[in-house]
Formats: C-alpha cells, structure tokens, sequence
C-alpha cells in the first residue's frame, strides 16, 4: 500500500529569507525528525527513517518533506511518525515560551539548539510565521499542526539562551568554590561512583574525580555525614558544549558543618 504522508513546513515571510537562515533552519528539523523516529518508532535500524524534500513550491517557502526509509522493515505508519513528532516540536515549545500547559520534560541541550535553528528564519522576521502540518495526500490532520509567529520565535529563542547560559569553556580552574555531595563512595582510590554540586558553576549533580587520594580523604574521614557538609574546594572544571561534564577536585580547603533542624 503506498504511503502518501506528508510533512508540509509553510514559511510566510514579509521579507527574503537568506540561503543560510534557510538551509539552518532545514537542518535542524532534518536532525530532529532524525533523532525522534529513532527514539519513538522501535526500528531497529538507526538513522534509518530520514526526511527527503518532495516538491518545493514558490510564493511563500512552501516544502511537502517525505519520509524514506532505508530499511524495509519498520513498525510505525509514516503519518504516525509524523504526528508525532509535531505534537513533540509544540511541546518543546511551549516549554520555552514558559506555558503552563506544557508537558513537555525538560529538553536536551541538542534539542533546545535544534528548535532555536529551526525557528531561526521567523525569528529574523516578526511579521512572518512557520506553520508545519500532516497531510494524507490532499487532506490535512486537522489535529496535528504547528504555527509559530515572529514573536513567538523569538521568544523560543530567548528561552532557549536563558536554558542554555553562558557557556563555559572547555576547562577552567576554580579556587574556593563551595560543593555538597549528592553520592560518595567510600574508598580514597575509587575512580567512579561520586557525584556533587557547585551551584556557582552548575545547578544539577555532575562526576567528580579527586586529583588525589588526600583530597578525597578530606570527605571520608569525617566524623559527620559528608553528605550534610558543604566542601570548600579547588576544583578544576571540564566542559562539553558549553556544560560541566566532570569536576576534578584538587584540594578540598575547608569543611563547613550544615545545621539541621
């Protein structure tokens, strides 16, 4: 039976999209289609599902993307996919724009920079808007659609910078930086297994690993609970794409106790 599932993506801009902002655009919406057909569908094939352009028509940017498989064994109907991959694109952005009505969880760093690129062309452009549709040939899944103005893309992005932040660089030594545990493991020569926070530098758990087996000592032979201590520490931090991957604890200089109530 042939599969007549389109995904329609409509520009209608007030001014000329560049080439570039165009193609950004595309390829992130490429990836994106990539990475949730692989999550979602149980093909066991990756990358297997991939977007092709059928037809581009003039006036607005009008592009009626298809779906190929490389493969021909997959489990999900390609309207299927599709569909939902729309209903993820709205939730990531309702996320961003901060409604209350989002259920999306909390997206990956690719995922905030793919729905930024993708947006990138209307975002440039607050008179313009970005609509993405399922069509069954000539029929439109009424309950499966996307639009997004200028405004609103605009917004997305500005979303996205907030999640994001700055961006740390690859590595970087920090004196004096306060640290509590989320988990220790108790040997001064584990090598994995230790998790903290240093909220100056990052607000969720990342790895550690001690320089030294004195430094780690300084958590372990504690009379108290190191996990209802704050450390002050030396700590070297290293990054990937902008976020803390591992805190390298140099020196831990001071212990300070938590009250409990």
């Amino acid at each position: 039976m042939q599969d007549n599932s389109v995904l329609r993506i409509e520009f209608k801009n007030t001014k000329p999209i560049e080439l570039v902002d165009l193609t950004t655009s595309f390829t992130a919406l490429a990836e994106s289609f990539k990475d949730f057909a692989n999550s979602t569908t149980g093909d066991p094939h990756p990358n297997n599902l991939r977007l092709y352009v059928k037809e581009i028509r003039s006036g607005s940017v009008i592009a009626d993307l298809i779906t190929v498989a490389e493969q021909a064994q997959w489990i999900m109907e390609h309207a299927e996919v599709f569909a939902g991959f729309v209903s993820s694109t709205n939730e990531l952005v309702n996320y961003f724009l901060g409604r209350e009505s989002a259920k999306a969880a909390e997206p990956s760093v690719k995922q905030a920079r793919q729905i930024a690129q993708f947006v990138e062309p209307v975002a440039k452009d607050f008179g313009s808007q970005l609509n993405m549709n399922v069509m069954d040939g000539a029929v439109v899944h009424v309950h499966q659609h996307f639009h997004i103005n200028g405004m609103e893309a605009n917004a997305v992005q500005n979303g996205v910078n907030r999640f994001l932040g700055p961006r740390l660089p690859s590595t970087q030594v920090l004196p004096d930086q306060l640290m509590i545990l989320e988990q220790v493991k108790n040997s001064a020569s584990a090598k994995s297994g230790d998790r903290g926070i240093i909220e100056a530098v990052y607000p969720k758990p990342v790895r550690l690993q001690f320089s030294s087996e004195e430094a780690k000592r300084r958590v372990l032979d504690l009379q108290e609970n190191p996990l209802q201590c704050v450390f002050q520490v030396n700590v070297e931090v290293r990054s990937i794409e902008g976020r803390p991957a591992l805190y390298r604890i140099i020196e831990v200089t001071d212990v300070i106790h938590r009250e409990t109530e």
